[in-house]
């Protein structure tokens, strides 16, 4: 599992990139509750398919 921690960061980062990203565009229209949801929602799912790309990645070796 040394990829772990590269998985939990890029989930971090597409978590608060699209928090932000919502605040930005939608803040008066989606409740905060609501954009936290969507971000961590992003945020597991490109997590799960990064541990999907390793897994098969590994194996190919």
């Amino acid at each position: 599992m040394k990829k772990a921690p590269i998985i939990i960061a890029v989930g971090l980062f597409v978590a608060v990139i699209a928090f932000w990203m919502l605040d930005k565009d939608y803040a008066t229209e989606i409740a905060v509750r609501d954009r936290t949801l969507i971000s961590a929602g992003a945020g597991v799912l490109s997590g799960t398919i990064m541990w999907l790309f390793f897994m098969l990645d590994k194996k190919k070796e």
